[in-house]
């Protein structure tokens, strides 16, 4: 299915109402939209509830604080390197 829409002064543009129905987007389903390769938009539906699932599964046994810990030591590390006046 393909249809054409105009996006309005405030860079809106409506979803079909058929095609709506057909995905089975309501008003509180997130969506995810991203530029293409080559410069197309993708509005893509998104299952915040399987996403979380998913990343349990991965995370499981992790320990996500000492993660967190080392992309801090990490940033902090880098930012001295690029502004080493900044810091004493």
């Amino acid at each position: 299915m393909a249809e054409i829409v105009e996006m309005d002064e405030s860079g809106r543009i409506v979803i079909p109402k058929s095609l709506r129905k057909e995905l089975g987007f309501n008003e509180k389903t997130p969506l995810l939209l991203t530029k293409g390769r080559k410069g197309e938009i993708v509005l893509q539906k998104i299952d915040i509830q399987e996403m979380a699932r998913k990343l349990e599964q991965e995370l499981a046994g992790t320990d996500v604080n000492a993660v967190v810990e080392e992309v801090r030591k990490e940033v902090n590390e880098k930012i001295r390197e690029r502004y080493p006046d900044l810091f004493p």
